[in-house]
C-alpha cells in the first residue's frame, strides 16, 4: 500500500468511527429519552396520520419484512455468483441487513418501549424502539438507490431506479406512521441505528476486504 493510500484508509477509518459514535450515541439518547414516558411532541401529534391508505401502507410495510428481504438475498446471491464486480456490494449488503436485523431485535428488548395502541391493520407485539422497518429502508433501499445512482447504465436508468428505489424507502418509513405502528422517534432510531451500522461495517470490510467495492 503507498503512502497516500494508508493516508486514505486511516482517514476512512477515523470517518467512520466518528459517524458510528455520533449516531449510536444520538441512537442510545434517544431511546432513553423517549422509551419510558407518554408520547409527546412529534410523537403525539403523529396520531393523524394513522390510517391513511391502510392498503398501499401494507404493501410497503410488508416490502421490509422476511420474506421479501429473504428473496432479496437469494436473488443477489445468483447476480453476486454470475457479475463478480458487483460482488462486494452484495456480500457487504446482505450482512450488514442480517447483523441489521438480529441487532434491531435485541435492542428492541433493551428500550422496550410500547407500541402505539391505535394500530391499523396488523398488531405487532414486538417492542417499538427502534423501527426495524426505518432500518431497512436504509439499509436496504436507500442503499441500493446509491448504488444505482453511481453504477455505469445510462443517466436516464440512473435517475430512474435510484428515485424509484430512494422513494420506496421513504413510503415503508411513512407506511410505518399510517398503520400506526410507531411513533416518529422509533423511525427516527431507525435511521440512526442503520447510519451506525453502515460506517461500522464499512470500516470492518476496509480492514477484511480493502479492495472490495462496498459504498
Amino acid at each position: 500500500m503507498t503512502q497516500v493510500n494508508a493516508g486514505a484508509s486511516r482517514g476512512d477509518t477515523l470517518a467512520g468511527g466518528v459517524i458510528f459514535v455520533a449516531a449510536a450515541g444520538a441512537y442510545a439518547l434517544l431511546g432513553s429519552a423517549v422509551s419510558h414516558l407518554p408520547p409527546a411532541g412529534i410523537d403525539a401529534a403523529a396520531r393523524g396520520i394513522a390510517g391513511q391508505a391502510p392498503g398501499v401502507a401494507w404493501i410497503l410495510t410488508e416490502s421490509c419484512l422476511w420474506p421479501v428481504l429473504t428473496a432479496f438475498g437469494l436473488v443477489g446471491c445468483v447476480v453476486a455468483l454470475r457479475v463478480p464486480a458487483w460482488r462486494g456490494r452484495i456480500v457487504f449488503a446482505i450482512v450488514t441487513t442480517i447483523v441489521g436485523w438480529r441487532t434491531s431485535d435485541v435492542l428492541k428488548d433493551i428500550f422496550a418501549r410500547p407500541r402505539p395502541s391505535y394500530w391499523i391493520v396488523h398488531h405487532e407485539t414486538s417492542f417499538a424502539y427502534s423501527s426495524g422497518h426505518a432500518m431497512f429502508a436504509l439499509l436496504v433501499y436507500w442503499l441500493w438507490a446509491y448504488h444505482a445512482a453511481r453504477s455505469s447504465a445510462s443517466k436516464a436508468v440512473r435517475g430512474l431506479l435510484g428515485g424509484l428505489l430512494a422513494a420506496w424507502g421513504i413510503g415503508v418509513i411513512w407506511s410505518r406512521l399510517a398503520l400506526g405502528a410507531h411513533y416518529p422517534t422509533d423511525l427516527i432510531g431507525g435511521v440512526l441505528l442503520a447510519i451506525a451500522l453502515l460506517a461500522l461495517a464499512r470500516t470492518v470490510a476496509r480492514f477484511a476486504a480493502p479492495r472490495a467495492r462496498v459504498l
